[in-house]
């Protein structure tokens, strides 16, 4: 064998964009596969050493090249599961088209024993049930004989009749979690019908089969493929730990071709010996390269929407919680301290869901206590969220090496929502809500994700254009015409915290790679990583940043196979 054809790469792409998402911000024309890693990243010229008979080639013909990207929040299965079994609501816009859905999805499985869905959202209600929520009432119209448990787009808050109320033992006399709210009427215990935060477990939730979770997980997959996606971090607990059998299950066939690093809910009530016995089993069990649960999840406060995001000043009286009310941090300071250091004691790095900037000062004091004790240990511990962060907190995110997983997808005024929600419940701090430019500007690792199904489309090309933007990116969704100035000031959220392109890259590469431990195996076009790699129709460097959101992914190739093209692209040719 000649040494010409020992050197013959599996994949050569040429004639392109190839932004690499290096140290050095490099852009090459060429790349080149081997047995599933890069082999050579560089010019045309060069590229054509690795060329052999069996090569397979394909000239880009100028279309950018970047390395597969990576949710760093998300839960799967998404929406698959919902929208093979359950009601969506996320397309409808009013308290009677909400109504309607599950009338329809009723009228359409007369057989169904109970209705579950999600999708539901704050900005179409007023007066109380902008702070409480839609009343029971409204589902009640619709059937009491059957419960009706439906979900807020954000997760937080459960939308229930009073057959749902009633199965699952829930009355007026049922005292409230730790943490969680049970609406009731003003003046007396009669049951609002929502229930937020940790009174959601109260609920029975829906069962799945673990075919079904795989059908799902497929189906999941193959949208992530479609959007570039090549990795994700699955947020899940143990009453959905079946995500990960079902991966594990389609490792077990092949099938699984996504890097999946997961986390693992940790709560203030039950035993915290225990639950981490019960993640570092779960660690145990799931250890492959693909399939790994590394980290503990914890939530330290609630939603902003809600009004049980934690404050530094309180909520505005239009909260409808009454005056100084700052929402409650979940975690006694000193449990949580000693809950961080057990977890990174053992090893699992720590995910906090954190959304407001007292929640956030708290958590990091106890990431501060937990460095004293650790000192030097690499744990690259997570907050995610961060809607409102005190700017004396940001340098502290570098010195204790903490990653900043930030939803692009929400940086901006969403119409109705922000004037609706946001402004009325924080007032002037709403205009300087969701953080991310000054994260970049202080040398902080920021990890973009979606915390999809939260965020209904997890395309990261949206999160691109609102990062570098903060700005509208895809008026028709909202029926209204679309933006093409980016300075354009009616959904314009403080345009100082915008990112560029490339920090917006980096932070669905390698940024997001570091933050799941995988940097040395992906997150960048380099020489000996694996070939993760998302190629674009076109060179988003250079269109106007408001319309990166119109670019699309045509390929997307992991570990050198390519998962997913798109028909309208050029095909590979062999030598």
């Amino acid at each position: 064998m000649s040494s010409f054809s020992k050197r013959a790469a599996d994949i050569v792409l040429f004639n392109g964009v190839v932004y690499t998402a290096d140290d050095a911000d490099t852009v090459h024309e060429a790349l080149a596969v081997k047995e599933a890693k890069i082999v050579f990243v560089g010019s045309n010229e060069d590229v054509y050493s690795y060329i052999g008979e069996e090569t397979k080639t394909l000239d880009l013909l100028g279309k950018m090249v970047i390395p597969g990207m990576i949710d760093s929040h998300i839960h799967p299965p998404g929406l698959s599961l919902m929208e093979l079994y359950e009601v969506q609501l996320f397309d409808f816009h009013s308290r009677e088209e909400y109504v309607a859905a599950v009338k329809k999805f009723i009228d359409e499985h007369p057989d169904c024993r109970a209705v579950y869905g999600r999708g539901w959202s704050w900005d179409v209600f007023s007066g109380e049930e902008l702070s409480k929520g839609p009343r029971k009432e409204y589902l009640d119209a619709v059937t009491t004989d059957i419960p009706i448990v439906l979900r807020a787009n954000d997760g937080h808050t459960l939308w229930l009749n009073s057959k749902a109320l009633e199965v699952n033992g829930i009355t007026e006399s049922t005292q409230t979690p730790p943490g969680g709210v049970i609406e009731r009427e003003l003046y007396s215990e009669k049951l609002w019908g929502t229930l937020k935060e940790s009174a959601m477990w109260l609920v029975a939730l829906p069962e799945y089969s673990i075919m079904q979770y795989m059908e799902a997980m497929v189906s999941f997959q193959t949208k992530m493929h479609r959007f570039g996606i090549t990795g994700i971090f699955c947020m899940a607990s143990l009453i959905f730990k079946m995500i990960y059998e079902a991966c594990g299950e389609l490792i077990k066939q092949g099938n699984l071709q996504l890097w999946v690093r997961g986390a693992m809910t940790v709560n203030p009530h039950d035993d915290l010996t225990a639950q981490i016995d019960a993640i570092n089993a779960m660690r145990r069990k799931y250890n492959t390269p693909y399939l790994q649960v590394t980290a503990a999840k914890f939530f330290t406060d609630g939603v902003i929407e809600g009004g049980t995001g934690h404050l530094l000043a309180p909520y505005k009286i239009e909260a409808g919680k009454g005056p100084n009310h700052y929402g409650d941090f979940l975690w006694d300071e000193k449990k949580l301290k000693r809950a961080f250091f057990e977890a990174n004691k053992n090893g699992l790095q720590v995910h906090v869901h954190s959304t407001g900037d007292a929640s956030t000062k708290k958590v990091l004091d106890a990431f501060d206590f937990v460095q004293t004790q650790l000192p030097n240990s690499d744990v690259r511990n997570t907050i995610t969220h961060l809607q409102l962060v005190d700017k004396n907190d940001i340098p502290r995110f570098k010195e204790l090496n903490v990653v900043a997983s930030v939803q692009p997808y929400w940086h901006f005024k969403g119409p109705k929502w922000w004037h609706r929600v946001d402004f009325q419940f924080l007032g002037e701090r709403a205009e300087e809500e969701f953080p991310l430019g000054i994260f970049f500007a202080n040398g902080i690792k920021v990890a973009s994700s979606s915390d999809y199904p939260a965020t209904v489309d997890p395309n990261p090309l949206r999160a691109i254009d609102i990062g570098a933007t903060r700005n509208i990116d895809n008026g028709s969704f909202y029926g209204l015409e679309d933006i093409t100035d980016m300075d354009d000031s009616r959904y314009l959220l403080n345009k100082n915290e915008r990112a560029s392109v490339q920090q917006m890259i980096k932070s669905f590469t390698i940024h997001a790679a570091y933050a799941l431990f995988l940097d040395k195996e992906t997150g960048s076009i380099e020489v000996g990583k694996f070939a993760d790699l998302a190629v674009l129709d076109r060179n988003i460097f250079r269109v106007n940043p408001a319309d990166i959101d119109k670019a699309k992914v045509v390929m997307t190739f992991f570990n050198g196979k390519l998962v997913y093209h798109d028909p309208s692209c050029s095909s590979f040719h062999s030598r």
